[in-house]
């Protein structure tokens, strides 16, 4: 027998009882619909919930903390960051370092006018910034200087500039506040670091008894290579810090204390170059989230403390996919039920062609050609079925959205919702409430035929075993 002939009959069987097959094929609608809208509205609240950690940071990256000091302690030194960056999936690494016991200023405008103490300078790896999201507002990132004993490369923060002081006024209006107007606009800083000349001083924090500085004081003309662009996600060192290459700071550390003859003391992590050189705060950009958790135990075994929002994010994951596992059983029992339809369908169809399965046979066709017909019955009542709940499935998603998006969904004392669906409200509230992607609408479709071809198994096998003499005896 053909295949088109296979066809043909299966569609006139299927339409000759429409209402039949209309009420079985209504079975896997509601079923394939239960299951995506589940699915999709788990899929909305894993991409709610990682929105909402990226507000809180960098979800790929790996914060290497190292405070205190001990012998059995390793360092988290140049040398320990080189094999961190060797660690697979690891993107870049660089140290936040805080400038320890050292007078840093910059100065601007006639006789030194302005000045700014660099308290919140951070010593970094110019070469690591761009993976880790730092944009500019102005000019370029941080770059190394080409001769750093005469030029010290500097980049801004967005509102660092508002550090400067005006030295000739008294403390009360000294400093311009980083306020905008009612127009939304900021005030202009005192120096302009993109154009204004500015001085790094390096000062002495001894005096000698005339009340002046006791060693001379080591200068470096100031290149601000840019400023940087706000962004909270990266943390408030984007609007108020200052940053240098972590090698400059420590060429200038060495030279402020040959100059100041300043010996370091092993047994203290506060007075020497500690901070420059065993390091305190490293940050590791990872290249995907699924690998922050192989790298964040990798670090660890190489005895450092970690964060990462994968410490946040894990548990939360857990129990969306606990969520998801619950609604999917739950709507898995609809299609359940479907499939059972399919059966009881496919078994009274064969009651009822009892004589033309026997007139078949009679006729010589094969017994494959007849367990094809029965199963490519109740596949294309599964197939059509998972089609339309796709259908019906994308139109719920849409109205949910809809009503998300507008906020139908609040009621007056709170989230509707929210309380309905333990939390899945509140967390699309002005986002989607429902995601069906292409991939599962597929899969929906494939799932619910494979499951009306093996409901018609068994009746199709049962099909076969009719004797062909009793079939056309049968009235």
């Amino acid at each position: 027998m053909r295949i088109f002939d296979l066809i043909s009959m299966t569609m006139r069987n299927l339409l000759r009882r429409k209402a039949r097959t209309l009420l079985t094929m209504t079975g896997v609608v509601v079923g394939t619909c239960a299951i995506v809208v589940m699915i999709s509205l788990g899929l909305a609240m894993t991409k709610a919930m990682e929105e909402s950690l990226a507000q809180m940071g960098d979800l790929t990256q790996i914060t290497i903390q190292n405070y205190g000091s001990s012998k059995d302690k390793p360092k988290l030194n140049d040398s320990a960051l080189k094999q961190i960056q060797q660690i697979e999936n690891v993107v870049a690494v660089t140290p936040f370092a805080n400038v320890p016991n050292m007078n840093m200023s910059i100065v601007s405008g006639r006789n030194d006018r302005y000045k700014m103490q660099l308290y919140n300078v951070m010593g970094v790896y110019p070469e690591a910034l761009s993976y880790f999201g730092y944009k500019t507002r102005e000019g370029e990132l941080l770059t190394a200087s080409a001769t750093p004993k005469k030029t010290a490369n500097i980049m801004f923060g967005s509102e660092s500039a508002y550090e400067f002081e005006d030295t000739k006024r008294s403390w009360r209006n000294n400093r311009v506040s980083a306020v905008p107007d009612e127009k939304g606009n900021l005030p202009d800083p005192f120096v302009n670091p993109m154009k204004d000349k500015i001085v790094m001083k390096l000062e002495s924090q001894e005096q000698d008894d005339k009340g002046d500085p006791k060693y001379p004081t080591i200068t470096r003309d100031v290149h601000v290579t840019g400023v940087l662009e706000s962004n909270p996600s990266l943390g408030w060192e984007t609007s108020y810090y200052c940053f240098m290459d972590i090698r400059e700071l420590q060429q200038l550390y060495k030279e402020y204390k040959r100059v100041n003859k300043i010996k370091t003391d092993p047994n203290n992590s506060y007075s020497g170059n500690d901070g420059l050189e065993n390091y305190t705060q490293v940050k590791v950009k990872v290249s995907d989230i699924d690998a922050v958790s192989s790298v964040d135990e990798a670090i660890k075994a190489m005895g450092f403390e970690t964060y990462s929002l994968e410490s946040v994010r894990e548990p939360m994951q857990k129990q969306m996919q606990q969520q998801q596992l619950f609604l999917g059983s739950l709507a898995a029992i609809s299609l359940l039920v479907a499939a059972i339809g399919i059966t009881n369908t496919m078994i009274m169809s064969i009651y009822e062609r009892t004589r033309e399965i026997g007139v078949m046979k009679v006729l010589g066709c094969k017994v494959a050609n007849i367990r094809e017909v029965f199963l490519m019955e109740a596949g294309l009542i599964g197939f059509c079925g998972g089609l339309a709940g796709v259908g019906v499935s994308l139109a719920i998603s849409k109205l949910l959205n809809y009503l998300a998006t507008n906020g139908s969904l609040n009621g007056e004392n709170g989230n509707f919702l929210s309380g309905l669906m333990g939390g899945i409200g509140s967390m699309a509230m002005g986002s989607e409430l429902s995601i069906i992607p292409g991939w599962l609408m597929i899969s929906a479709i494939v799932f619910a035929t494979i499951i009306g071809l093996v409901s018609g198994f068994y009746p199709a096998n049962r099909a076969v075993k009719i004797s062909a003499l009793e079939a056309i005896k049968h009235e």
